[in-house]
């Protein structure tokens, strides 16, 4: 087997899971490291105003770019599906299709975001003296959402033809151009919110060029023609069906961060908006390693369990949740120890430092046994049980992290807003721990009954 499509039946689980996952968090390490210098290059150059600005405009282009996400993970499905039949023709289709779909709707979002850019604005969380500055980056940043979307979307299609490593190239390169353009346009050209808004545009153009180019020039199956573009009703409704539960995680992030925002605001005014941004800036720097290997996990284990080598999905189920924590509680108790240090690389902001650090702790306490609840959602995925997946993805967002925002925050007001983060975690982790328990169980009980052959 060549290095880009590795033998997931056979080769050494550890070496499958380095392979697989490497990658997908090498990629998204760079986009980490992209916005920690975003932030860093606002709060130095901006201030705290300017954090608590791009802090509100994150969740609205977070859900305009799920309709990339959504619609990239259901087409990257049926491509999977339809290279697996020897289609090409069809596959190629069926991005054509997802590509169609995705510049439509996020059109659509654009003009909305024009026509209501005030309103949506107030209602993500710009108030008082966040206004300006949220609504200098909206204002810049909006143009880019079709190059972005587009983007999103057409990786998948690159992962679908199993190229981690081109797949990660389409990261590295739009999160490379905004580090470089990042300290140029704002301390060099002392554009300050604009800068960074025209560094983030210029990283959305540069990403869509590098896809482009690959899916014209390069050596990939999907090369587009004149059929590829008509509109097939068929793939549309099965791409959105799919789609759903990425809509969904991405969705319920983006209502979680605008109930935040107000109430942040209430509590603790525009300081305490600038600390979430800074706390989210250091949450992305410790779960991408096991969203890495949640996604290295997820293509192991759904060919596994489709050859019925259980022993193989037992082992990567294992493995993944193991060395999850282990990643992740080395990262968490590096932050802990230096979490004044690494605060004040964003800002020297004493009031934004001092509220950081009850934050940090408060968000990141549970997060060593967070692989528990990302690798249960991924192994219902692969097991094509959707309803769960979503349900486990779900859980954490809208079953305990709102209701617990609004609970905590009104009896113990900003110190329980950062509390409700550790307790709604754990009981998430306990839920998705009791349904890895119950399908461990059953999983092991079929291994014994069966015995069936297979390389561990």
């Amino acid at each position: 087997m060549s290095k880009e499509n590795p033998d997931l039946g056979k080769e050494d689980i550890k070496s499958l899971l380095v392979k697989l996952s490497v990658p997908a968090a090498t990629g998204m390490m760079v986009i980490v490291l992209y916005q920690m210098v975003d932030t860093f290059f606002i709060g130095r150059w901006v201030g705290a105003l300017g954090i608590a600005g791009i802090s509100v405009v994150a969740p609205l282009v977070m859900l305009i770019q799920s309709i990339g996400m959504a619609i990239g993970m259901g087409g990257a499905s049926l491509i999977a599906r339809a290279l697996g039949a020897h289609d090409p023709k069809r596959a190629v289709k069926i991005l054509g299709n997802q590509t169609l779909l995705t510049l439509g709707l996020t059109l659509i979002a654009v003009v909305v975001g024009f026509l209501f850019e005030e309103r949506l604005l107030l209602f993500f969380g710009a108030n008082g003296d966040i206004y300006a500055y949220a609504q200098e980056y909206y204002a810049i940043v909006i143009w880019g959402m079709p190059f972005l979307t587009l983007s999103i979307m057409s990786n998948n299609g690159i992962r679908s033809e199993g190229k981690a490593k081109k797949a990660m190239m389409a990261m590295i390169v739009p999160g490379v151009t905004n580090i470089i353009l990042d300290p140029i346009f704002i301390a060099g050209f002392g554009l300050g919110m604009q800068g960074a808004a025209i560094a983030t545009l210029f990283s959305y153009i540069f990403g869509f060029l590098y896809i482009t180019h690959y899916y014209l020039f390069q050596d990939t199956v999907l090369k587009f023609t004149a059929a590829s573009f008509v509109w097939d009703a068929g793939i549309i409704k099965e791409t959105l069906a799919l789609g759903t539960a990425s809509f969904a995680r991405q969705g319920s992030s983006s209502i979680i961060a605008i109930l935040l925002n107000h109430i942040l605001f209430d509590y603790g005014g525009e300081i305490s908006v600038a600390v979430y941004g800074i706390i989210s800036r250091l949450f992305m720097l410790a779960t991408f390693p096991i969203i890495g290997l949640a996604q290295g996990f997820l293509t192991i284990c759904s060919y596994n369990y489709g050859s019925k080598d259980f022993k193989r999905v037992r082992k990567v189920i294992y493995e993944s949740i193991k060395y999850g924590m282990i990643i992740n509680t080395i990262i968490v108790a590096f932050i802990f120890f230096f979490d004044t240090e690494l605060t004040s690389l964003f800002t020297k902001n004493t009031e934004l430092i001092q509220q950081s650090i009850p934050a940090i702790y408060g968000v990141m306490l549970a997060l060593p046994l967070i692989s528990i609840g990302v690798i249960s959602s991924m192994f219902a995925q692969a097991l094509g049980r959707a309803k769960d997946a979503l349900l486990l993805t779900l859980n954490r967002q809208v079953l305990f992290r709102i209701p617990m925002v609004l609970l905590f925050s009104y009896f113990w007001g900003l110190k329980g807003t950062w509390a409700s983060f550790f307790v709604s975690d754990i009981c998430s982790i306990l839920v998705s721990g009791y349904y890895m328990r119950d399908k461990m169980s059953r999983l092991n009980n079929y291994i014994q009954k069966n015995e069936p052959k297979g390389n561990e």
